[in-house]
Order: structure tokens, then sequence, then C-alpha cells
């Protein structure tokens, strides 16, 4: 441990202080180094042992095949822009599902801001906020988005969102007590959160092991199951009202985490049959909360 990582002595979750060694996993998009993944044995967490601060951790993103933040021609790269664009719809319909009021919505982690634009387009009062410098500065080019900064630093006036998302992004994110505090003053009463997030225990994370992409550390902080996600969410006074898989996330996270992109694609199938059967063993699950409090 040096000044420059977070080593936990306690469950940032519970609290608790049996805390074990669960698997180390490698940094295949930037340094190559391995990090601990570590459990606690009270509520279940995994989290990212001795990670990089928030002010060192910009160095692991600046790989030029870091996805989200990423336009290049790769096949990998072509795979994530196509499910993204086939995922925008199905968000979109998931969303109406539980609030028909288009009024404004804040996206939470908002890359480029393509998911902001295609809200727009549907008739949403867009906000958004990206940590990424280089991820706003394309969103102004590709779709002219103003994107905020950190999350942890905006100002958004309280109970003015009608709906929350966060694709994908929290698991980035240090503080999660803070986040979920300012989720719960943004969020309208009747409002509604939409949070995505890898799921640890799917049936691609168990086949994978140590070597399963979505681990993703270290900038992949938390590593959330159904039971860690709402035990969070309800800590910060969030009930859950439904849970959804991202089906085509198989495919992808396959693609990333097998060396032969046939068996990849094999797999792929694979996992999203099993997946029909029993939605708590998907690659990534989206997950809905409204306020209680």
């Amino acid at each position: 441990m040096t000044d420059d990582t977070i080593h936990h002595n306690r469950c940032p979750l519970c609290h608790g202080s049996h805390l074990t060694h669960y698997l180390n996993a490698t940094d295949h998009q930037a340094s190559g180094r391995q990090f601990e993944i570590a459990q606690c044995h009270c509520c279940g967490l995994l989290f990212t042992q001795d990670a990089p601060a928030p002010d060192t951790i910009g160095q692991y993103y600046a790989s030029e095949s870091y996805l989200p933040h990423n336009n290049g021609r790769g096949s990998i790269s072509l795979v994530y822009r196509v499910v993204r664009s086939v995922m925008f719809h199905k968000k979109n319909a998931l969303i109406y599902r539980h609030q028909q009021h288009k009024g404004t919505l804040i996206d939470v982690g908002a890359g480029s801001g393509d998911f902001m634009a295609y809200m727009r387009r549907k008739g949403w009062n867009v906000k958004g906020c990206e940590q990424s410098e280089q991820a706003r500065r394309e969103a102004w080019r590709r779709c002219k988005m103003r994107l905020d900064g950190d999350v942890m630093t905006i100002q958004y006036s309280s109970a003015s969102a009608d709906v929350i998302t966060s694709w994908h992004a929290i698991e980035h994110i240090h503080d999660q007590q803070g986040l979920w505090k300012r989720f719960h003053a943004w969020l309208k009463p009747d409002g509604l959160l939409v949070v995505a997030v890898p799921n640890c225990d799917s049936v691609d994370a168990h086949y994978y092991g140590s070597n399963w992409a979505a681990w993703d550390v270290p900038r992949h902080l938390w590593h959330f199951s159904i039971d860690t996600m709402t035990q969070l969410a309800v800590s910060h006074g969030f009930k859950l009202i439904d849970i959804k898989p991202l089906p085509l996330d198989a495919f992808y996270i396959s693609l990333m985490s097998d060396p032969s992109k046939v068996k990849a694609l094999v797999n792929g199938f694979r996992f999203t049959a099993q997946v029909l059967n029993d939605y708590k063993q998907a690659s990534s699950l989206i997950y809905l909360f409204k306020k209680t409090l």
C-alpha cells in the first residue's frame, strides 16, 4: 500500500471487519498489473483492494483501447458500438414503462454523450456529467452535448430530475456514500433511478474467473451482486422495483475475456440462453429504484 492507493480495513458498505482475498485480476487495458479483489464476509461485497486514489487513477484510463471513450475500428469496438445502438432503444422503452412523463433526465457517467443525444431526440430535457475530459470534448464534437465534469462536485438542483440514469458508471466512482446521497437529493419524489452494472454472480463471471473482462481492475472499484446493490440502495432511501438483464453484454464481455473469438461467440449464445431461465445469471443487470424517504 502507498499514499496513492486506498486500502480498506473495513467493508465500505457494511463496515464489517472480516475481509478476505477473493481473486487477483489483471489490468489488460493500461498497466498489465495485478490487483486484488477482496470480499466482505458480512455483506458479500466485492471490491478492488489497494485501488488507485482519485487523483492517480486517471492514468489507468489513458489507453486508446478503453472502449467507452474509444471510436476505433477494431472488431470489438465495432461490436461495442452496435450493441450500444441496439440497447438505446431498449433502455428508452424500459424507462418509459416506469416513467411516462418526459421531463428532465440526468445521465451520470455519460461517456461521449450518445445516450443523452438519443434521449434528447425522444423529447427529454437532458443533463449529464462525465469525469473524462476527452469524452466531454467528444460529446460536444459529435453530439453538441455540453457535459458537466466530476459527479461529486457538480451542483444540480434538489428534486429536479424525473429520471437519473447511470450505465456502467457507478462502479468507477470512489465515494459511493456521497454518490447515492446525490442521487437521492437530485431525484423528484416520484422519480426513477436506473443503474446498470456488471453482475459478479453472472454465469460468465463464474466461467471466466479471474479472466472475466468485467472485473476491469482497477477502473472498476466495486463489483456488485444483486444482494449488495440492493443493500446499498436501501441504505440510502431507495426501494428496488425491478431488475432487467442486459442480454447482449454476454457477447461483448465474452469477446473481451476469451482469446478465441469463435469460442467467445459460442459462449455468448450459451450464456444468453441460460439467462432466459434465470435473469440473476446475466452478465450485467439494470436496477430500477424509487425513493422511499
